[in-house]
């Protein structure tokens, strides 16, 4: 069993993280979506823990990590994730992230390459327009008037597809369990980081194995915006699971694991 650490931000946030598997293993950081922690792991861990010394926290704000300002930007996402490395005495790691997770480690690939073996983003974007901050403010608003049950549903229906949620009740009453222990704080906070979200058209400057990760069924981070971050990375490329929704290491974890042993691999 990992133990769960702290370490103590110097705005005063407090991230929780834990380290486990093969203790000479190459490093591997996972870094969680908005609305779940280091939970959603779960399916994957222990495959990736006989592989990797794998190191897991929670993103500011999420489960047993406490996120002390309003409006972080994804660069001190990117630095709390650095710090989680440093605590865990991981000076280079191969780093995936789904979501939000994928938006942190793009930001620290660009601001920070030399700490990072490679990067597999998945269920992300790289750019946000006008109709997506106003989605944004709605959930907030939602959230911020009738608590996050109201968020629940909604948040299942942007995730996964309708026969997803039809037919793997399983993993919709999991997911629902996960969602529900967000923090308003939390959850607004990393909206907020997510709003001001803007490198895109950075992304050429990035000169490390990428691998995207799409879910052809995903309305959180369209096939085609993934398509188009994979464009701008030389070398880089897309792969598409499908039938996947927004979270696929919860819906496609056998797959999950192949496609990232394999980029670890690659790199060497």
């Amino acid at each position: 069993m990992s133990h769960t650490h702290h370490i103590d931000r110097p705005d005063g946030t407090r991230i929780a993280y834990s380290v486990s598997g093969a203790a000479q293993a190459t490093p591997l950081i996972l870094s969680n979506s908005l609305a779940t922690d280091a939970r959603m792991w779960e399916k994957v861990l222990p495959e990736l823990q006989a592989k990797f010394r794998v190191i897991t926290y929670d993103t500011r704000g999420h489960g047993q990590s406490v996120c002390a300002q309003a409006s972080p930007t994804l660069s001190d996402l990117a630095d709390d994730l650095t710090a989680v490395m440093d605590a865990a005495d991981a000076p280079k790691a191969l780093l995936a992230g789904v979501s939000l997770g994928g938006m942190t480690g793009m930001t620290l690939a660009l601001a920070h390459p030399e700490r990072l073996l490679g990067l597999m983003a998945c269920n992300c974007r790289a750019r946000i327009n006008a109709e997506g901050i106003a989605g944004w403010d709605q959930r907030v608003t939602l959230f911020s008037s009738q608590g996050i049950e109201a968020l629940v549903n909604p948040t299942l229906e942007r995730w996964f597809a309708a026969d997803i949620r039809a037919h793997d009740n399983a993993l919709m009453q999991r997911m629902a369990e996960i969602i529900r222990t967000t923090s308003l704080a939390g959850y607004v906070s990393c909206v907020n980081a997510i709003k001001a979200m803007a490198m895109h058209d950075q992304l050429h400057r990035l000169h490390m194995p990428v691998l995207y990760l799409a879910g052809a069924q995903d309305g959180g981070a369209p096939v085609s915006e993934m398509q188009a971050m994979a464009q701008e990375v030389k070398g880089s490329r897309c792969e598409v699971l499908d039938p996947c929704g927004h979270i696929s290491p919860m819906q496609r974890p056998q797959d999950f694991v192949r496609l990232l042993s394999a980029f670890a691999a690659q790199i060497g």
